[in-house]
């Protein structure tokens, strides 16, 4: 624990300064690093703190490591604090902020009670949801998304997430699953995913993905080597990436057509190269399909989630003063 015995206090502040005034700690949990910032109502920064994640270590040092991260923002900042918000890697129950599904990212993840252990651990109101959810109300409150009330979420990392916004909020679905836009099967029959399935767009349109593409081209290559020949004119790596400007392109499509979103936000990791294959996918997109889709990158980078985190936990916790 922290160790703060004014931890009581500083909560009972947050809530004494009304909802228009609070301020919020927003967190994002992933596999590698846990980042969160103390945030005021407007969407302005004032601290910043981050650890790496003790995945090494297990599931309670990995909720250690959490409540220290939230005592260093607070012994940084003596204002009071409302309520922490989480977005955390995993399928969420939003009701109780529970963490119904993980992978090995974060070892004994799955049934962790994130909600009511974080609140135990740092006498604070806790509001949980999926890292990628988190991400979403980030890039729709300060990001690409500020202008749309219907939107879509996408991100490109070691695997493709999503996250699906309608009025301005979250469809989670009744198991916390909603937006796995990953799994939706691009080639039925296809190459294996390990959610069990066949042909997902995740084995397709990924880091991991393109990982394995680069290694069929030279096995000394990993995705960063073939955007970088890419860049050069290398005539296999373009092969390479417009396969995988294809894949995004019909994987998209289908989407808008699923969800008819206002607009499509894309982020992740592999947007680093966007400026690469950006002007494809827009040419792929005009060429497969008469709809007028709306995509754009996302804008926030890494601090999406754990500003997304704390509009959660703002929009939460002003729901009780309603």
């Amino acid at each position: 624990m922290s160790g703060r015995d004014d931890s009581r206090v500083e909560a009972q502040e947050g809530a004494a300064a009304g909802k228009d005034g609070m301020h919020v700690i927003g967190m994002d949990v992933g596999g590698t690093n846990i980042k969160a910032g103390i945030i005021s109502p407007d969407g302005a920064i004032i601290g910043l703190a981050q650890a790496a994640t003790p995945v090494n270590q297990g599931k309670e040092a990995i909720l250690a490591c959490m409540e220290e991260v939230v005592g260093q923002l607070r012994n940084d900042y003596r204002g009071g604090i409302g309520a922490l918000g989480i977005g955390s890697a995993g399928r969420i129950d939003r009701q109780t902020g529970t963490v119904l599904y993980a992978t090995d990212n974060l070892p004994g993840w799955m049934g962790t009670p994130l909600k009511s252990v974080m609140e135990a651990r740092l006498s604070l109101p806790v509001f949980v949801d999926n890292d990628v959810n988190a991400a979403a109300l980030g890039e729709g409150w300060l990001g690409a998304g500020r202008d749309a009330r219907h939107y879509v979420l996408l991100t490109l990392g070691t695997g493709v997430g999503g996250a699906l916004v309608h009025d301005g909020k979250l469809i989670a679905g009744p198991r916390g699953g909603a937006g796995e836009i990953g799994h939706m099967i691009l080639h039925p029959g296809g190459k294996a995913c390990n959610c069990g399935q066949s042909g997902c767009l995740e084995q397709y349109a990924s880091g991991t993905a393109l990982n394995r593409s680069a290694k069929l081209v030279d096995s000394g290559w990993d995705s960063r080597e073939l955007m970088r020949q890419l860049e050069l004119g290398h005539e296999q790596s373009r092969v390479v990436i417009s396969r995988f400007v294809s894949d995004l392109a019909t994987g998209l499509v289908s989407l808008q057509n699923l969800y008819d979103p206002e607009l499509i936000i894309i982020g992740g990791g592999i947007m680093d190269t966007h400026r690469l294959w950006w002007r494809d996918l827009l040419a792929r997109l005009g060429s497969c399909t008469e709809q007028a889709l709306s995509v754009r990158p996302a804008v926030l980078g890494n601090e999406a989630g754990l500003l997304g985190a704390a509009r959660l936990a703002l929009d939460e916790w002003n729901a009780g003063w309603s």
